[in-house]
């Protein structure tokens, strides 16, 4: 669901050697299940590096998965960085813009890398997990905007491990796998439920 890199951008070399095993790692697990990659706001222009992990820019989320044939069961897949507000959304494409990264690279490429190494200094420092006070309202107005109609919503970006099913509304915000070293299998039944694997 994204943010699997502190960061990884495609069009900035510095960013590359850090990530190529787990690129590798993931290109190596596709040949055995189907893997979907969304990019998220660490992550992305990813496409290049990758030939059997399906890749999901910003402008293809969310993805809508239509799990049995009646549409009974729906899941809505997001990295988490969209339905923002205007400027921020601008600034965002604005740095996933082609010519611009480029632009930096050579930055930071005749800076001696400064750039990339003051911006993954910054990504260790920081805390991973910060619990976000009323994540719930958060999560209500969240499916809002998604406009699912009852369907699963499941997104990254903010890592609150939070649940919320209801009636009309379902929707699950992934943890951290860097903090919670955890993932999720989606079990199908009479009910949906995601259980959670530790490493």
């Amino acid at each position: 669901m994204g943010d699997i890199f502190d960061l990884l951008v495609a069009e900035i070399s510095a960013t590359h050697s850090f990530a190529k095993p787990y690129i590798e790692l993931l290109e190596e697990l596709a040949e055995e299940i189907e893997i979907f990659y969304f990019e998220g706001n660490h992550d992305f222009n990813l496409s290049v590096f990758f030939n059997k992990v399906k890749v999901f820019n910003i402008k293809k989320q969310p993805l809508v998965l239509h799990i049995s044939k009646d549409k009974k069961c729906e899941f809505y897949l997001a990295h988490g960085d969209i339905f923002l507000n205007p400027f921020l959304e601008f600034a965002l494409g604005l740095l996933r813009n082609h010519y611009l990264l480029c632009f930096l690279n050579a930055l930071n490429f005749i800076s001696f890398n400064a750039i990339s190494k003051n911006i993954l200094k910054k990504q260790k420092q920081k805390k991973i997990f910060v619990k976000m006070e009323n994540f719930e309202f958060l999560a209500r107005k969240r499916y809002e905007k998604f406009e699912a109609k009852g369907a699963w919503v499941v997104e990254g970006h903010y890592h609150q491990n939070f649940f919320l099913n209801e009636q009309n509304i379902k929707y699950f915000n992934l943890a951290s796998f860097a903090y919670e070293k955890s993932f999720f299998v989606v079990e199908f039944g009479q009910e949906i439920k995601f259980l959670q694997c530790k490493l």
